[in-house]
């Protein structure tokens, strides 16, 4: 409940008290005129009566005030019957109608909302119940294509394996952002060893490099990271991705990833670069928000939620993010972790 401000308690009755003042010192000048030896004691006596009653109405509109607003903020929390007759009650029958026609409104309100919020969490329900149904057939034809890989062109396998890669990474993204929908995010955080999870998304992207003619270049150490191991996979497998996406066709392709220690923000650090399209320095604010495509033709073809969910899930896990760009030459994600 929002606390009474005392200062405009005297402007809400200032009418009365300009009332009391001048009545106050009519009887003044009336005791001037009929008792002019008691009139120092009677003028004594008037201002302080006049003192007195000022604050005794202040005090009793500051409890009169203070009532109302608990019943009208118990009146917004519940907009029942029987909150709705209390305020009215509290008002007076002149605002009867202008009452019943705002519990009208926030019951219908109410209802709209809890509609939605009911709607929201069917949607999020099946979103998430489709993903992990879908994951079924998308495991069995990555299963079929790593045992069948001999009977088929190369070029088949690298383009069945290439769309496989493409809707594992899109059903993922709708899993991050279906979950961090959520109220609370449950996250498993645990010392995750980068090294072998760099090994597993190199494995997973590998037909994905060897197609789109892209070189890898490392430097892992194994540094000591404590983060939640899914959601870091998923963030370095977005980076990567991106990576390969915007690579510069007119050059020899490439991603840098490098870990250490920046003793000067004190963090182990996870840096990917690579020598690809880049961003505009004008389009570096807004990289992370959601939606945001960019200028060139392959940028415009993207859904603009791979940043998007990636940073969300840096914020939950307290990873800093350092994003240097230079476009038509490179840009480079560096991910800083806290040092525990």
């Amino acid at each position: 409940m929002k606390k009474v401000n005392w200062l405009h308690l005297p402007q809400h009755a200032y009418y009365w008290i300009i009332l009391l003042c001048v009545n106050s010192a009519l009887f003044i000048f009336l005791a001037w005129v009929a008792y002019p030896k008691e009139f120092k004691a009677l003028v004594l006596a008037m201002l302080i009566f006049t003192i007195v009653t000022i604050l005794i109405g202040v005090v009793v509109t500051w409890k009169k005030q203070r009532k109302n607003q608990h019943i009208f903020y118990q009146f917004l929390k519940d907009p029942s019957l029987e909150k709705e007759a209390q305020l009215s009650q509290t008002l007076g029958n002149a605002y009867i109608e202008v009452v019943h026609a705002l519990a009208n409104e926030l019951r219908r309100l109410q209802d709209e909302a809890q509609e939605a919020k009911h709607q929201s969490l069917e949607y999020k329900t099946f979103i998430e119940s489709w993903v992990h149904e879908i994951k079924t057939p998308l495991s069995l034809l990555h299963f079929v294509l790593q045992n069948r890989k001999d009977e088929m062109s190369s070029l088949v396998y690298q383009r069945l394996d290439h769309a496989n890669i493409t809707i594992h990474d899109y059903v993922e993204r709708i899993l991050f952002f279906a979950k961090l929908q959520a109220v609370h995010v449950d996250y498993s955080l645990k010392k995750v060893s980068i090294f072998e999870c760099f090994e597993d998304v190199l494995l997973e992207l590998q037909s994905l490099l060897e197609e789109q003619q892209v070189g890898v270049h490392t430097e892992i150490k194994d540094i000591p990271v404590v983060s939640d191991e899914r959601a870091l996979h998923f963030i370095l497998i977005q980076l990567l991705v991106n990576a390969i996406k915007y690579r510069n066709v007119d050059s020899e392709s490439f991603i840098r990833i490098e870990t250490g220690f920046e003793h000067a923000k004190d963090s182990y650090y996870i840096k990917v670069a690579d020598n690809g399209l880049g961003v505009l320095q004008s389009d570096l604010p807004f990289i992370f928000d959601k939606g945001f495509t960019g200028d060139t033709n392959n940028q415009k073809q993207s859904t603009g939620m791979g940043l998007f969910l990636v940073k969300k899930l840096c914020d939950d896990l307290q990873i800093e993010m350092d994003v240097e760009s230079e476009y038509m030459h490179g840009f480079t994600m560096k991910l800083l972790f806290p040092k525990v």
